[in-house]
């Protein structure tokens, strides 16, 4: 039994209560812009090693993992995830600690070895490779994993978290991945540009995730952006977020058009197949943005939404290096 009255978590068998801990289900935040660096890496200057892009996938998987239970680790130790009274799945942390599922000192051996182990490939790429600008992206990267709630930082409670998610889940892992693959970032704009909206819909996903979590982080001095805009205006962002994404493939494609800027493949602008996601959930939250139930399908929807159109760039890339466009 939980000793959080409004948590009763159920425990499932050893694996299934590992892979919730590490909160695999969300390793998509990775996988999207990993993938999307290596293909364009391979669509612009056909460079691509399979071997190198599935230890960059491992290794920046474990950092998420490493930082998904960082992050919960420090929110329970805060008390933050024992203030969730909601059962909302897609907030209020991974509720595996508050449940007393797993001892929080076996939890943080676990994070903090994943974070050395990812730690490692990069060195690996780093030393042996020679890529040495990667140093700075793993630099951000580990400071980010560890210091988004850890203390002395704890940034997600100064209001940067949001940002800290867009850009690692954005351009950190999409440039790291690319130049990986290349060795160089000399040419580095088309996937620097592709990494934005990529990097926005997953903040989207941090951002409309913190509203059922409004009450718990405000008892605890948490801060985040959507706390301190409040209701209304985190729903504009929200919104803006979304919209954002969607302006940036249209405007890649005619300045490609009219300007010769070799920014993207046109095929990508089948991302924006993806809108369907974005118009319901902005609906479902604009009707629901206080009830922490009402709006799980428009947690759902972004999430899904991050994936539909993170996967219908790469598609769009990869057609596009196979015809020229």
């Amino acid at each position: 039994m939980s000793s959080n009255p409004s948590v009763d978590v159920k425990k499932p068998p050893f694996i299934g209560l590992w892979l919730k801990a590490m909160r695999v289900p969300f390793l998509q935040a990775t996988f999207v812009p990993i993938i999307l660096g290596g293909v364009i890496a391979w669509e612009t200057l056909r460079a691509f090693n399979w071997d190198t892009f599935l230890f960059t996938l491992l290794g920046a998987s474990l950092i998420q993992i490493a930082s998904n239970m960082f992050n919960d680790y420090f929110d329970f130790k805060s008390g933050n995830d024992l203030q969730v009274r909601h059962q909302n799945p897609f907030a209020g942390g991974g509720r595996i600690l508050t449940a007393g599922l797993i001892k929080p000192s076996t939890h943080l051996l676990v994070s903090t070895s994943c974070l050395i182990l990812g730690s490692l490939i990069g060195f690996y790429f780093i030393f042996q490779l020679g890529l040495y600008q990667l140093f700075w992206f793993g630099l951000i990267g580990v400071i980010s994993t560890y210091f988004y709630v850890g203390p002395p930082f704890k940034l997600a409670y100064r209001g940067v978290g949001e940002f800290l998610v867009g850009l690692n889940f954005g351009p950190i892992m999409t440039l790291g991945a690319y130049y990986v693959q290349t060795g160089s970032l000399a040419s580095a704009t088309v996937p620097l540009l592709a990494s934005i909206p990529v990097g926005l819909l997953i903040a989207a996903v941090l951002w409309i995730n913190e509203f059922p979590d409004m009450d718990a982080d405000k008892a605890v001095g948490k801060k985040t952006l959507v706390l301190r805009l409040g209701y209304l205006r985190s729903v504009t962002v929200y919104v803006g977020l979304l919209a954002t994404s969607y302006f940036l493939v249209l405007l890649y494609a005619v300045l490609k058009i009219f300007g010769s800027f070799p920014i993207t493949s046109y095929t990508t602008l089948i991302a924006l197949f993806s809108l369907p996601f974005a118009l319901k959930a902005v609906r479902i939250l604009r009707a629901n943005f206080k009830d922490p139930h009402a709006i799980i399908p428009a947690n759902a929807n972004t999430i899904i939404l991050h994936l539909a159109f993170g996967l219908l760039a790469i598609v769009g890339f990869v057609i596009g290096g196979l015809v020229g466009l």
